[in-house]
This record gives C-alpha cells, sequence and structure tokens, in this order.
C-alpha cells in the first residue's frame, strides 16, 4: 500500500470541480465545495473524491487519516514572488512615517536599487540559502507552488548569480516552482536607456533562455521611472524570439499601455494592477490574459487597491499573489492575501480561493508556441485542483469552512502541507527537530571539554 492514502473524513473539501482555469467571471465561484468528504490519493495524483463513507468503503486496507471537522483546500499557488535578493530594506520602511513615498525613495536611490547593489554583492551560495529560507516559509503557509522571479541583478554577471542561485535552490525545494526572468526591472546606474536595452536583447535575454534554470517567462515593470510602453514592448519581443513568454508589471502607479500589450503579445499575465481603468480592464476580459492582483503592495504602500471586484464583473480571469520583496511587499502568506482579496478588493471566499489555485496556475502557463533554448519546463496540468488525475497537493486547515480560513487570514497557517500525497510540514518540521537536536548536542560537547 505504499505510497496510497485515504483522507476522510474532512468537514468541507474544495475540489475546484468544473471548467479548467484560467476561470473568468462566475466561473470563479465554482470551488466544488463538498461537506462530510474523502479524498483517495495514489502515487502522487488524486484518485476519487466524494462521500466519506462511500470513499472509505471503496479504498478498503489504505492509510487513513482524519480531518474531521478540518477544511482541505488544494495547495495554494504563489504566482508572483521576487524572492532572490540580497540585504534587506528596513529603513525605506520607517521612511513612510516621515511622509517618504516608494517613488520619491526609488528617486534617490533606493528601492530596487538599494536590493540591487545588496544582491550583486552577495555570494551564490547566500543567494541559494535565502531562496530556501523564504520557500520554506511560504511552504508553512500553504504555498505548494510557486514563481521565483530572477530581478534584481540588472547586469550580465548579476543575472547569472541570480540564476545560478535558482538553478540551485530548485534541486532541494519542497514546492513546485517556475522561473521567471526580469532583466527589465529597473534601469542601473551607469547605462543610458538605449544601451541597456540592447544588453537585454543582445545578451540578458539570450543567456537567461539558455541558462540551466529553465526560466519560461520575460517580465518587464512599464511604469513611470522604468521603462515605456515601447521599450516594454522592444524587451518583451526581444523574450518571445528566445522562446519566453511574456508577463508584465503594469498599471501600479501610471497608465502607460503596459496591459494591453500584454494582452496584444499573448502574454501569461499583466500584474499589479492598481490603476488599472476601463480600457485597461476590456483588454484583459477579452484575452486569456491573467490579471494578477498583488493586495499585499497596496497594504504595505499605503497605496488603493487594485478594483478586482470589477475585473471579475467584467469577465477577466483574476488571480492573487504575494510579490513578496524586500521593498514594497513584505508578504509571504497567501492566506494573508486572500482575506486582504475579500476584506478590501470585494472577491468573494470563493473568488479568493479561484484566484489562488487555479487561476494562479493559470497565469504560470507558459505559451505552447514557445520554447526557450534551455527547455520548457511546466507544471502540472491540473495543478490547483483536487480533480482525479491532478496532483496531491492540498491544504488541511485547522478551520471548519472556507470563510472560517478567511475570517482567520491575520493569522492562520496549515496543520499539513501534502505536495504529491506526502505531508511537507512533518517533514520540514523534522529537519528542524533535526538541527536543533545537533546544535543541543553541540552545545553538550563543549560543557563536556569535546571541543577546544
Amino acid at each position: 500500500m505504499d505510497g496510497t492514502l485515504v483522507i476522510a473524513p474532512i468537514g468541507e473539501l474544495h475540489t475546484m470541480q468544473g471548467p479548467p482555469g484560467p476561470r473568468k467571471g462566475t466561473a470563479m465561484r465554482e470551488t466544488g465545495r463538498l461537506h462530510n468528504a474523502g479524498l483517495a490519493v495514489r502515487d502522487g495524483c488524486v484518485v476519487a473524491t466524494g462521500e466519506a463513507d462511500e470513499i472509505v468503503r471503496s479504498f478498503p486496507g489504505w492509510p487513513r487519516l482524519s480531518a474531521e471537522g478540518r477544511l482541505v483546500t488544494p495547495g495554494l499557488v504563489d504566482c508572483h514572488t521576487h524572492i532572490v535578493w540580497g540585504g534587506g530594506r528596513p529603513d525605506e520602511f520607517g521612511g513612510g512615517s516621515r511622509g517618504e513615498t516608494y517613488e520619491e525613495i526609488a528617486k534617490a536611490g533606493g528601492g530596487i536599487l538599494s536590493t540591487m547593489r545588496a544582491t550583486r554583492a552577495a555570494s551564490v551560495k547566500e543567494l541559494t540559502d535565502g531562496i530556501l529560507r523564504r520557500a520554506e516559509t511560504t511552504l508553512a503557509c500553504g504555498t505548494t507552488a510557486l514563481e521565483i522571479k530572477v530581478s534584481y541583478g540588472l547586469s550580465l554577471r548579476g543575472c547569472k548569480k541570480e540564476l545560478d542561485a535558482v538553478a540551485a535552490a530548485r534541486k532541494r525545494l519542497r514546492q513546485r516552482s517556475i522561473v521567471t526572468f526580469m532583466g527589465a526591472h529597473a534601469l542601473p546606474p551607469g547605462y543610458g536607456r538605449g544601451r541597456f536595452l540592447s544588453l537585454l536583447e543582445s545578451r540578458l535575454i539570450p543567456m537567461a533562455a539558455a541558462h540551466p534554470a529553465r526560466p519560461q517567462f520575460n517580465d518587464v515593470f512599464c511604469e513611470e521611472g522604468a521603462f515605456t510602453r515601447e521599450e516594454s514592448e522592444r524587451v518583451l519581443q526581444a523574450g518571445i524570439d528566445h522562446g519566453l513568454t511574456p508577463k508584465v508589471h503594469s498599471d501600479e502607479f501610471k497608465v502607460l499601455g503596459g496591459t494591453e500589450t500584454a494582452c496584444r503579445l499573448g502574454g501569461a499575465s499583466a500584474d499589479h494592477l492598481l490603476v488599472s481603468g476601463d480600457e485597461q480592464i476590456k483588454a484583459l476580459a477579452e484575452s486569456n490574459t491573467v490579471a494578477v492582483t498583488l493586495p499585499g503592495v497596496a497594504f504595505y504602500l499605503n497605496k488603493p487597491y487594485a478594483n478586482a471586484r470589477k475585473m471579475v464583473d467584467s469577465n477577466c480571469a483574476v488571480a492573487v499573489g504575494t510579490d513578496w520583496n524586500p521593498g514594497s511587499s513584505m508578504v509571504c502568506a497567501l492566506p494573508f492575501a486572500m482575506g486582504l482579496a475579500v476584506a478590501r478588493m470585494g472577491l468573494t471566499p470563493e473568488e479568493a480561493l479561484c484566484a489562488v489555485t487555479i487561476n494562479a496556475a493559470a497565469a504560470l502557463r507558459p505559451r505552447p508556441d514557445l520554447e526557450p533554448k534551455a527547455g520548457r519546463d511546466e507544471l502540472p496540468q491540473e495543478l490547483g485542483t483536487l480533480v482525479p488525475g491532478a496532483p496531491a497537493d492540498f491544504c488541511i486547515w485547522p478551520c471548519e469552512s472556507l470563510e472560517d480560513l478567511l475570517y482567520q487570514y491575520a493569522f492562520i497557517r496549515p496543520e499539513s502541507v501534502f505536495i504529491a500525497g506526502r505531508n511537507q510540514l512533518l517533514k520540514l518540521f523534522r529537519e528542524t527537530w533535526r538541527r536543533m537536536d545537533e546544535a543541543v548536542r553541540e552545545v553538550a560537547s563543549w560543557s563536556k571539554g569535546e571541543r577546544q
């Protein structure tokens, strides 16, 4: 019976049964909610879901775990993170109390350029350890798959070092992951605009597309102080020429046309969208480009939230991510982002769950007609669901319902996190205990005079 498991009874189960992603409009409310349910897993995949007694009868002798009175959801998918960085920016956080805006801090040489300097100064090992440490933090919050952006090197050497760190980290990550290259995050000092754009086209993007970290996406920050719409399209086209699917940071502070460009070029997603208007929402609704909202940024920077309610009502496919980064969103927990999506952006609980599962996974689908030199790297097709054949990635939450999870969004954490049918939190805790035991033994050896 190795590789088999039945979870039953389950107080409330959400399978996301229904149309495939990305889901739009009212389809985002279809979560396949079941009560007194059961879930059967074999060889890392879901075999069946249904009424608890029926599942138990159908799979006699299989190991069984009870989730009575508990909520079970698909594992959460974080479709927007910047977890590769060196240093930190706590001084900038205090600047907000002095009336300094994010844009003013950036113009003074802080912001992204501050992290660029610290990232360039860090070693590959330091960056790798940071990725692993942050990924395990998100795992403890229920994230079973995540995007990793390479976005702070801003030079050939710096970007390659980040990619080297990502390649090393992915060999040890517990979660599923996929990589985005974002050489066009900011204009680094010492470069004219034309020169840096030429470097992106001729060196940085080709290098990334061939790197063993296997990025699948190419992202650009289309914003005042970063890159114009025309420059952004030039960067994205260079990525397409090397097999990388477009993504865009757009409409965070100003509307420059980045969202429409992403939709026109078949981009996987347009992200941020805090100030998106009717034209941008219409473009998203008429395309398969996912509208990735990042409420942690609005929370952290005290900005207006994206109008996710209008986006859903206009038939957009809406996703929610953390945008975990050292400057504008030190938010690692998707449950917290979900709660903000409901409390501040007007999503229903069902829509919020869709936004961090099936739609978040859709935002991480490379275009099928593109393949970078290093090869394609795809997440499982049914990721973000618990339908038969889907990967057995799921969370058991210490609450009775989806509404209860969101009610506790500021602090709730899952009891168990399964990836491919194996409890990763148990592994994480065992590893932590092992390290603690080693540390205690080492200290004890000092007291016995065994270490000079």
